[in-house]
C-alpha cells in the first residue's frame, strides 16, 4: 500500500509540471494590413502612417538616416507610426529598412523613395488663342514624359501692357495687341502666342465652332440658357478659316445691340427649324454681318429682328427661312457683295424696311426666287419691298415671287432694280413670273441695264395719294440712255398707270423699250402683254411714253373694247398727244384666240 501511494504522488507531480509549460506567453508584433512597403514619389513627399499591434514592449530601428519613423519605441498594445523623409534630395531611387522588435518577435517593412523623372520638354495650351480685353484665361502646362516631376514653374509675358500672367499661369488681357507667354522649367521653355482683341474672335485655325463649344470657353461670349437654348451675350466674330454651325440649337437668343460677324463660313442649316430672336421684348440686336471672306448657308431658320448684311466674298444662300420683325434701319437682307446671293423659298414679312436691299455703289449678283413678301417697308419712306442694284458682270434674277403690299398708303413699292451709280458690266436683269399687288407701284427700273420683264401679274398697285409720284404697273426710267427693256407676256391691270416710260425729252435720250416687235431679227418680241383698267382721275393710261424714244408695242391687248387704232389711242399717251415725245408703234394688236373685246379678259 505504501508503494502505490508514492507512484500516485509522482504522477501528480509530473502532471502539475506539464500544465505550467503550456501556459507560457509567446511574443507577437504585427503591422495592420500586412504592409511590406511605404513608397514616396517626387510629387507626394508628405508623411505616411502605419499602425502596429504588439503584446509586449517594442522598439524599432531604421537602416538609413534619410528616413524618420516615430515613435521609436512603445509599450504593448496599438501604436501609430509616422514615416517621413527627412532628406528629400534624391537623384536616384533609394531604399531603407525599418525593423520593429517586440521581445522575441520581429516584423519589418521597406521605405522606398522614387527617383524624380527628368523633364525632357514642356508645352503650353489654352482654350483660346484670341482673348478679349479684360478677359482672364488659364493656361495649361504639359510635360514630357507625363510623369516627370516639376516643382518650380515660372511664367512671364513679352508685353505686360497687352497681356499679363501670374505665377499660377492665368493670363489677363489688358489692351489690344499681341503678346507671347513663356513658361520656364529649369532650362526648358514653352511659348504661347496670344492676340488680345476688342471683341471675341475665333482663333482662325480651321475650327468648326458650335454654340455648345462657345458656351464652354472662358470668354463667356455664349451662355447656355436651357435645353438647346443659347444666348449670345456680346459681339463676336467668326474668323477666316473657321466655321460656325448651329447644330443642337433650338433657339438662339441675341442680347441688345449684339452683332455676329462672319469672316469665315456659316452653316445655319438645322434639320429642324431653329430660331434667332432678341433675348427679350426690349432687346434690339444689331445684325448678322458677312464680311471679308465670309459666306455660307442659312436654311430652315426663323430670324426675328435680326437683319442679314452680306458684304462677304463668298456666296451666301438663304432658303426656306422666315425673316420678320426687323425694326432696325436695315432691310431683312442687305446686299453689298460681288459674290452671288441666293434667296429662295422664304417668307419675308412685316419688316420696317425692305425685304431685300442693295447698296447703290456695289454690283451685287442675285437670285431671288419663289419667295413670299408682305408688308415690308411699312415705315412710309418710299422704299420698295425689293430694292436692289444691278449685278455688274453677274445677273439679277427675280423669279416667281409674290410681293404683296398692305393695300394702304405707306409708299412701299413692289420691285425696283437700279443702277444709280452707272456701274459697269453687262448688268443683266430678269424679272419673271412674279405677282405684285397692293403696293404703291409694281415694278420699276432705273439706270443702265439690260432688263427682261416677262410673264408677271401686276395689279392693284394704286396706293399713292398722288398719281404723279407713283402707281405704275411697270415704270422704266433712264434719262441718260443706256437701258434696254424687253417686256413680254405680262398682265398689268388696275393700276394708276399701266406702263410708264421716262427719259430726257429735252436731251433726246431715254430707255430703249421693246413691248412687242413682230419684225424678225434680234428685236423680235411677241408682245402679248395684257393691259386693262389702268388709269387715274377718270383717264385711262395703259402706256405713257414720257420719253423722246420710239417704242414698239405690237401684239398687245389693251383696255379697250375694239382693238382698232382710234380706240387704242385713248389708252396710250405718246407723240400723237405731245409732238416732243416718241411715237408708240402699237399696231397690230394681239387678238389671236380672243374676241376683239376687253370683255374677253
Amino acid at each position: 500500500m505504501k508503494k502505490a501511494l508514492i507512484i500516485a504522488g509522482l504522477f501528480g507531480i509530473v502532471f502539475s509540471t506539464g500544465c505550467k509549460r503550456t501556459d507560457e506567453k509567446k511574443d507577437t508584433v504585427s503591422i495592420e494590413g500586412d504592409v511590406k512597403e511605404v513608397r514616396f514619389a517626387p510629387d507626394n513627399m508628405g508623411p505616411q502612417y502605419i499602425s502596429i499591434t504588439s503584446n509586449t514592449d517594442w522598439h524599432l530601428s531604421v537602416s538609413d538616416t534619410w528616413v524618420s519613423v516615430t515613435p521609436e519605441a512603445g509599450e504593448a498594445g496599438d501604436a501609430d507610426l509616422t514615416v517621413a523623409v527627412v532628406d528629400e534630395e534624391c537623384n536616384a531611387a533609394r531604399t531603407a529598412e525599418v525593423i520593429i522588435t517586440a521581445g522575441t518577435a520581429e516584423v519589418s517593412f521597406k521605405v522606398v523613395q522614387e527617383a524624380p523623372v527628368k523633364v525632357e520638354s514642356i508645352g503650353l495650351s489654352a482654350a483660346q488663342r484670341r482673348i478679349v480685353v479684360g478677359q482672364t484665361l488659364p493656361l495649361e502646362i504639359t510635360y514630357s514624359p507625363e510623369d516627370a516631376f516639376v516643382e518650380d514653374v515660372q511664367f512671364s509675358s513679352s508685353d505686360d501692357a497687352v497681356a499679363s500672367v501670374d505665377q499660377e499661369g492665368t493670363v489677363t488681357a489688358v489692351s489690344v495687341g499681341n503678346a507671347v507667354i513663356t513658361a520656364t522649367v529649369g532650362g526648358l521653355e514653352a511659348e504661347y502666342a496670344l492676340e488680345v482683341t476688342e471683341e471675341f474672335t475665333t482663333d482662325g485655325l480651321g475650327t468648326e465652332y458650335t454654340f455648345d463649344m462657345l458656351s464652354g470657353l472662358p470668354a463667356g461670349i455664349v451662355t447656355e440658357w436651357g435645353e438647346n437654348i443659347y444666348r449670345v451675350n456680346a459681339d463676336m466674330t467668326v474668323a477666316e478659316g473657321d466655321a460656325l454651325v448651329i447644330d443642337g440649337v433650338r433657339t438662339l437668343l441675341i442680347a441688345d445691340g449684339v452683332r455676329i460677324t462672319v469672316m469665315g463660313n456659316l452653316d445655319f442649316s438645322p434639320s429642324e427649324q431653329a430660331s434667332i430672336q432678341p433675348e427679350n421684348d426690349d432687346a434690339v440686336p444689331e445684325y448678322l454681318y458677312f464680311t471679308g471672306n465670309g459666306g455660307g448657308i442659312i436654311r430652315n431658320m426663323r430670324l426675328v429682328c435680326f437683319p442679314i448684311r452680306n458684304f462677304g466674298a463668298q456666296t451666301l444662300t438663304i432658303e426656306e427661312c422666315e425673316l420678320t420683325g426687323v425694326v432696325q434701319d436695315y432691310a431683312a437682307v442687305n446686299l453689298g457683295s460681288e459674290a452671288l446671293t441666293t434667296v429662295r423659298n422664304c417668307e419675308i414679312t412685316d419688316n420696317v424696311r425692305e425685304a431685300i436691299s442693295g447698296g447703290a455703289n456695289i454690283a451685287s449678283p442675285l437670285l431671288f426666287q419663289d419667295n413670299k413678301l408682305k408688308n415690308n417697308s411699312y415705315d412710309s419712306r418710299n422704299r420698295p419691298q425689293i430694292n436692289v442694284t444691278v449685278g455688274g458682270e453677274g445677273s439679277v434674277e427675280i423669279i416667281g415671287n409674290e410681293v404683296v403690299g398692305p393695300y394702304a398708303i405707306t409708299t412701299n413699292g413692289g420691285i425696283a432694280v437700279a443702277n444709280m451709280m452707272n456701274l459697269s458690266g453687262s448688268n443683266k436683269v430678269l424679272i419673271e413670273d412674279n405677282q405684285v399687288h397692293g403696293n404703291r407701284y409694281g415694278i420699276t427700273t432705273n439706270g443702265v441695264m439690260d432688263v427682261t420683264i416677262t410673264d408677271n401679274k401686276i395689279y392693284c398697285n394704286t396706293w399713292d395719294s398722288n398719281p404723279m409720284s407713283g402707281g405704275s404697273g411697270i415704270s422704266i426710267y433712264n434719262s441718260a440712255g443706256g437701258q434696254k427693256a424687253y417686256i413680254s407676256g405680262n398682265v398689268i391691270t388696275d393700276n394708276l398707270w399701266g406702263i410708264t416710260i421716262i427719259g430726257n425729252v429735252a436731251g433726246g435720250t431715254g430707255p430703249e423699250v421693246n413691248l412687242g416687235n413682230l419684225t424678225e431679227g434680234d428685236d423680235y418680241n411677241p408682245g402679248k402683254n395684257h393691259l386693262a383698267h389702268n388709269g387715274n382721275n377718270g383717264v385711262s393710261y395703259d402706256l405713257y411714253n414720257n420719253s423722246p424714244m420710239m417704242v414698239y408695242a405690237q401684239n398687245n391687248r389693251w383696255g379697250v373694247i375694239d382693238h382698232i387704232a382710234i380706240s387704242i389711242e385713248e389708252v396710250i399717251f405718246h407723240q400723237y398727244d405731245d409732238p416732243s415725245l416718241g411715237e408708240v408703234i402699237y399696231m397690230p394688236p394681239w387678238t389671236e384666240g380672243w374676241a376683239n373685246s376687253a370683255a374677253a379678259e
